[in-house]
């Protein structure tokens, strides 16, 4: 084989190469797209919140905090949080620990602490009353401000 030919099928095959890699790039793109959340440019602003929950005085440690909007806004979900062994709650709406968007919320709150059910850990009963764990009749209202939130603690 002369060196021209191998010149000229190399340029013969150099468009099916640019058009493929061409492809892959914008394969990649699209995918690489569509795995992201919610675009930052979609959404609302959220300030960060800093408090804590206590049960009978103890650290609710592994509870589930969620904030319900008292004006719900559409596509926004709603602010959760679970609580770490210190009792301090970072609540999350988009990221984890970036807070809540302004507005008043009604607070739940469910503590389903594991218990053994032959060999194995499953998720019992929640053990704070029933009336904090439903927006319905929970009487924890709490405030967020824009910028920082220093919030009153939840005290069970």
């Amino acid at each position: 084989m002369s060196s021209n030919s191998h010149l000229t099928r190399a340029a013969a095959l150099r468009p099916f190469w640019n058009a493929s890699r061409l492809v892959a790039v914008a394969l990649g793109v699209a995918l690489g797209g569509g795995c992201s959340s919610e675009p930052a440019s979609n959404r609302v602003p959220v300030y960060p919140i800093e408090t804590s929950i206590t049960y009978k005085g103890f650290p609710a440690a592994g509870a589930v905090v969620t904030f319900h909007p008292k004006t719900p806004q559409e596509n926004v979900p709603a602010p959760r949080a679970e609580v770490n062994k210190d009792g301090v709650v970072k609540v999350s709406t988009y990221d984890g620990g970036d807070g809540a968007p302004a507005g008043e919320y009604i607070v739940t709150v469910q503590w389903r602490k594991l218990i053994k059910q032959g060999p194995d850990l499953v998720q019992g009963p929640n053990v704070i009353p029933a009336k904090y764990g439903r927006p319905k009749s929970s009487d924890i209202v709490r405030k967020v401000t824009a910028g920082p939130n220093k919030l009153e603690p939840i005290k069970l």
